[in-house]
């Protein structure tokens, strides 16, 4: 931009005036607010009418915009016009951003917090859009970047964590983003920097090659996000290209990237493994991967190994019983959904007849197949409760009293062959299952087809991942019945169902999109991958 540095070097010298610390966070959030008071259809055709494809405009033609915007909008006004226009600028339309700053400039005004913060990021939006190397910014954009840090720097002796996060977006373009890692710490005075923040300069060290900074970084973003949040995949991209130079580097950094996997049961996309088997392609001595299934007992169909199993331990066993029993069913759920009389009488059936192999949903069996007469109703139960019968396990069923009603035979060999509770019509049946099974110890099962997501919920992130797990090693559910009156039956996933190894093998699950949260229910992985790595 023809102007850009006398900007800056004038903004800097004559306009670095005392601004509330505070201003920018408060700006930012009310433009957010203010975004929502008119129809995003309103706003996209404003952007495509005034500044679509357009790279610089004439002073005359802002001006236009900024009075059109403040007449047809009435939440827009002189303090957050600046930075609404810079927000409306697309990630790629820097030099239309960088024009608008100019005509700021020439105007006699001084761009405030929140306009450089938008500004920094579609410099950053530029940056990796380039591929996101030094030379992917020229040395002019660096140096406007740097500019924009010197003056925010000056006006505010303690950054909030806004200002800060906009910093980091604009250094890590720039080969001075090493002075920024201060700003995470700035950041930890009032809040934990986001997931953004960490990426930024987890994936600038990777680009770098400096390793250890990078899993350093990662290891204390995992130790500080939410669990339900996943780590942007670009992480292991920039990672895997920066250790793709030799063979004793590829396979020592994919093992360290395999076990970080591991360690904290993150779930690639299928991108990242795409850059795997390019990788092994290119050492196919040493490196053997290629997609495979994993059966129901956890055997692979490629290498034949049997998938590593993994029983909760019993302190994280009685972590989640102890948690689950206080927040789930007595915390609220129970006397929610029942009456304390009913739940008294549930405990001491528990205490009287417990523990159970299995305690099984009747209602959620017997309706697996939809809405039934009574007699097809009981037959499916009657079905389950005599799989496990067969197999020498006691069993817990659960029901409502309404199911009295049902065909007197059917009812009767289900009190023969299990224990069986019926609670009141408008009860909830699964804190009631929760609660049996739990309280019959780490080995007994359950059989629903219910995701229990609210459960999961209501534990926390800390023990959420604990809950998924013992619920993917517990759960049965009942797939269909057959015309012959046999029943498919899905068992509980046994195996371990993150990255982990086998001999030389590891096996890595995967999904063919990224997202950011992590499902609040267990999922089985439905696709791996299998790699070999040979051993000098």
């Amino acid at each position: 931009m023809k102007s850009s540095k006398l900007f800056f070097n004038c903004y800097y010298s004559r306009f670095h005036s005392p601004f509330n610390k505070s201003a920018s966070t408060r700006l930012v959030a009310a433009i957010r607010r203010q975004m929502g008071q008119y129809s995003k259809e309103q706003f996209v055709k404003f952007k495509q009418t005034y500044l679509q494809n357009r790279t610089e405009l004439e002073p005359k033609e802002w001006r236009n915009i900024k009075q059109t915007l403040k007449s047809e909008f009435k939440h827009i006004n002189d303090d957050n016009i600046d930075a609404t226009i810079l927000g409306a600028c697309q990630s790629e339309q820097l030099e239309l951003a960088k024009n608008y700053i100019d005509f700021i400039a020439h105007s006699g005004g001084q761009p405030n917090d929140a306009t450089l913060g938008y500004l920094l990021r579609i410099y950053n939006a530029k940056y990796h859009s380039n591929g996101g190397s030094p030379e992917s910014l020229s040395d002019g954009d660096q140096a406007d970047v740097l500019n924009i840090w010197g003056i925010l720097t000056e006006r505010h002796k303690i950054l909030d964590s806004t200002l800060c996060e906009n910093l980091i977006a604009g250094l890590v373009t720039t080969r001075k983003w090493r002075e920024g890692l201060e700003l995470l710490n700035m950041i930890k005075i009032t809040k934990r920097p986001s997931i953004f923040a960490y990426t930024e300069f987890i994936v600038k060290a990777f680009s770098m090659k400096d390793l250890s900074l990078g899993w350093s970084l990662f290891g204390e973003m995992m130790e500080t996000i939410d669990d339900s949040r996943q780590p942007d995949c670009k992480i292991f991209l920039t990672y895997l290209n920066a250790v793709s130079d030799g063979v004793q580097d590829v396979t020592s950094g994919l093992e360290k990237m395999l076990q970080t996997l591991q360690k904290y049961d993150l779930l690639i996309s299928v991108k990242v493994i795409d850059s795997i088997k390019m990788i092994t392609a290119a050492y196919p001595n040493r490196l053997q991967a290629a997609n495979c299934h994993i059966n129901q007992i956890g055997t692979c169909s490629r290498c034949k190994l049997n998938l590593q199993t993994k029983a909760l331990s019993n302190a994280d066993f009685e972590k989640l019983r102890n948690s689950l029993l206080k927040k789930v069913v007595i915390g609220g759920d129970v006397f929610q959904k029942s009456t304390p009389k009913e739940v008294n009488e549930f405990l001491n059936f528990v205490d009287r007849t417990g523990p159970y192999d299995c305690v099984i949903d009747g209602l959620n069996v017997a309706y697996s197949k939809g809405k039934k007469n009574p007699q097809s109703l009981a037959n499916l139960l009657v079905s389950v409760v005599k799989h496990f019968a067969d197999n020498n396990k006691y069993v817990l069923v659960l029901g409502r009293k309404h199911m009295n009603k049902w065909p007197k035979n059917s009812i009767q060999y289900v009190r023969d062959n299990a224990a069986m509770f019926l609670a009141d019509n408008l009860s909830q049946d699964d804190p009631f299952l929760l609660y049996a099974a739990l309280k019959s110890g780490p080995k007994t099962d359950i059989f629903s087809r219910d995701l229990m997501r609210q459960h999961a919920y209501l534990l926390g992130s800390e023990l959420k991942c604990i809950f998924r797990q013992w619920q993917q090693q517990h759960q049965y559910s009942l797939v269909t019945k057959t015309g012959s009156g046999k029943i498919l039956i899905k068992e509980p996933t046994r195996y371990l169902c993150c990255a982990h190894k086998t001999e030389s093998t590891w096996h890595i699950p995967f999904k063919m999109q990224y997202t950011l949260h992590s499902s609040d229910s267990f999922e089985i992985p439905e696709h791996w991958l299998c790699l070999n790595i040979k051993k000098i």
